[in-house]
């Protein structure tokens, strides 16, 4: 593979050869040009200038800045071309143009920062961190207005934006592979969030006629997905989880539908939470932060999911599977940041004709099948009973453990023995 260099006298065919960037970019200087730059990241290349100037500060002091602007796209511009126009767009750069706005007040980058760090505080669980970093910082959804002060958004014009970025999410004009109605309406909802929480906050100053970047979308419609399987669609999915060549993400989707536990908090699920002597797995920041950890029981077949689980990852990843229980590939990252642990982006399974949060729902109809009392199944799936003096405020899940673990037991024999009726369809050994 073509190494890409940090300065280069770049040619035409050079500039072809480098090859695109799994995750971040990288700049290559010019050695003809200077200031001049070859930007390359993950699916393009363009052509940027950077130059040191002297600006005024908030305080009208003089301060050295660091100014960086892409002018045009390669190879639709070539090295010659690239040189001549970087020229001009360094002397417009030092004539000050586009520099004598005064700061619009912090951008959308800079607020999800201090957003996020506000919820890392406030204990919230990292799947709920994850998904508003991925609305953030994924160009396809909000990231090409990273560097855009929140305030630029609040207007009519920025409103109109918007509205228009929220349409061609829908419409997935943004990235074929990806986007439509929900992750459009879930974009939306973390600028509004976000937004809102600046605004509180004073680091962005109201719009004097009531603008927000929201302001004028129209949400999608979104009906509740019946993803649940039904009993008679147990056995098929048994055969196709029995066939899986991944045999720890076999057992992560087996283990999701015998818990009835969401996905990214089973992902990031660690080996010292376990508690095989208790029959018991700590959730430390499900949905809803720390203020909701809760404990799964776990039944005979739940323990043998995840020790087949374990086996299978200390071939996978011998060194990740030490600390987490479903370790995930380095080498399959693409959102830059790997902690170790299974993706929170790829809890689903093509291979699965039901996975993910499907099995959440038909874990729900499991404890109807079990006949299990809907406080029980309420404490077990960790819903929140919000509300609900009787059932919520009175009375604690340790008052009612062996209850729990009975009612788990009767759930986990319900749906494996649902699963293995047909004949031919038992489990495959790890």
């Amino acid at each position: 593979m073509t190494t890409i260099p940090s300065k280069a006298r770049l040619t035409d065919a050079m500039a072809a050869k480098f090859p695109f960037l799994s995750s971040g970019q990288k700049l290559v200087a010019d050695d003809e040009q200077p200031g001049l730059y070859l930007k390359v990241g993950k699916g393009a290349k363009s052509w940027v200038v950077q130059t040191e100037v002297r600006v005024l500060d908030d305080k009208m002091k003089p301060v050295r800045k660091t100014v960086r602007r892409a002018f045009a796209a390669f190879p639709e511009l070539g090295v010659k071309e690239a040189r001549a126009k970087a020229k001009g767009e360094l002397a417009a750069i030092l004539a000050g143009e586009g520099l004598g706005k005064p700061k619009a007040g912090i951008t959308l980058g800079e607020a999800w920062g201090l957003y996020k760090a506000a919820l890392t505080k406030a204990g919230k669980s990292p799947a709920t961190i994850y998904s508003y970093r991925n609305a953030v910082e994924t160009e396809h959804l909000l990231g090409i207005w990273r560097d855009t002060a929140l305030s630029d958004l609040a207007t009519p014009e920025g409103a109109a934006r918007v509205a228009a970025r929220h349409e061609a999410i829908t419409q997935r004009e943004t990235d074929p592979k990806h986007g439509g109605a929900y992750a459009a309406n879930g974009a939306m909802r973390t600028l509004r969030v976000i937004y809102n929480w600046a605004l509180e906050r004073g680091h962005v100053k109201p719009h004097p006629d009531g603008w927000t970047p929201t302001r004028q979308v129209t949400f999608n419609v979104e009906e509740a997905r019946d993803s649940a399987m039904s009993r008679r669609d147990l056995p098929g999915w048994w055969a196709a989880y029995s066939a899986m060549d991944n045999r720890v993400r076999a057992e992560f989707q087996l283990f999701l539908l015998l818990s009835g536990s969401r996905s990214g908090a089973i992902a990031v699920a660690r080996w010292e939470h376990l508690d095989v002597a208790g029959r018991r797995l700590h959730i430390p920041t499900p949905k809803g932060g720390k203020a909701r950890a809760y404990d799964i029981p776990l039944t005979r077949p739940m323990l043998a999911c995840l020790a087949r689980a374990r086996r299978a990852a200390r071939v996978y990843q011998p060194i990740l599977s030490r600390e987490w229980m479903f370790p995930g590939d380095p080498s399959k990252s693409k959102r830059g940041e790997f902690a170790g642990h299974m993706s929170l982006f790829a809890t689903t399974d093509a291979a699965l004709p039901c996975s993910g949060h499907g099995l959440r729902h038909t874990y729900r109809n499991a404890c109807t099948w079990a006949g299990v009392e809907e406080n029980l199944s309420k404490k077990l799936m960790n819903h929140s009973q919000r509300g609900d003096v009787h059932s919520g405020t009175y009375g604690s899940r340790e008052g009612v453990w062996p209850d729990l673990l009975d009612a788990q037991e009767r759930i986990t024999a319900t749906i494996i023995d649902l699963c293995q009726q047909e004949p031919g369809a038992r489990r495959r050994a790890a």
